[in-house]
């Protein structure tokens, strides 16, 4: 009987993510997300707004500086900051079509805050192991919306693999040997780990009935 009651609870938790004036909140969300992303992204571009106001590192970590292992995920680095943020979208859109927005902001959050902090560990283990590239990256700038492009295309893979969706399932694969890449650095391995943990977050908790997701074909 115990187990029952856990099976039951597991199914309730899911419910509740998906609760349709929550989910409706929390899809409006990201919409707001992905227009403060675009803003901040040209105010840093344009210079109004410096990188180093709102970008984590290894070292700002271990000085407290918490906060900016979300702030760093509010603007674009890199080249093709368009289609970045393009992509990005519409790869969360399709998981919050077919997994509900509290789904995709676990798996986002997770992605980006998690390998973050997987990396930032690496680089400090490296560095006592007497790493000079370690030490050096222990202070780089991180910012930017690729962890959470690798969590939202993790997800996706997850969804259409528990679906038997293989056109889903294989859109998350390319998107993940595409960032491969983008992911030899110390901070760069945040890509594919990002794509991990949200892969992960939907298998533990996104929807329990394929058919349903079949059908959203």
């Amino acid at each position: 009987m115990p187990s029952v009651r856990f099976g039951a609870t597991r199914r309730s938790s899911k419910s509740a993510l998906r609760s349709g004036g929550l989910d409706r909140a929390l899809t409006g969300a990201a919409v707001a997300y992905f227009a403060a992303v675009i803003a901040i992204t040209i105010l840093v571009r344009s210079g109004d707004l410096s990188a180093s106001e709102i970008d984590s590192s290894a070292d700002g970590l271990v000085d407290g500086r918490v906060l900016r292992l979300l702030s760093s995920g509010i603007a674009v680095e890199g080249p093709l900051a368009v289609w970045q943020i393009l992509l990005c979208a519409f790869v969360a859109a399709v998981v919050i079509q077919r997994e509900g927005a509290a789904v995709w902001w676990v798996a986002a959050l997770a992605g980006h805050v998690g390998s973050a902090l997987i990396s930032y560990a690496i680089i400090g283990l490296a560095w006592g192991l007497d790493s000079g590239s370690a030490e050096d990256a222990a202070n780089d700038p991180d910012y930017g919306i690729s962890a959470v492009l690798g969590a939202s295309l993790g997800a996706l893979f997850a969804s259409g693999l528990r679906a038997g969706d293989r056109m889903i399932t294989g859109f998350g694969i390319a998107g993940f040997v595409g960032l491969l890449p983008f992911s030899v650095g110390w901070l760069d391995i945040e890509h594919p780990l990002a794509f991990g943990l949200g892969a992960a977050v939907v298998l533990r908790v996104g929807s329990t009935d394929p058919s349903a997701l079949r059908r959203q074909r």
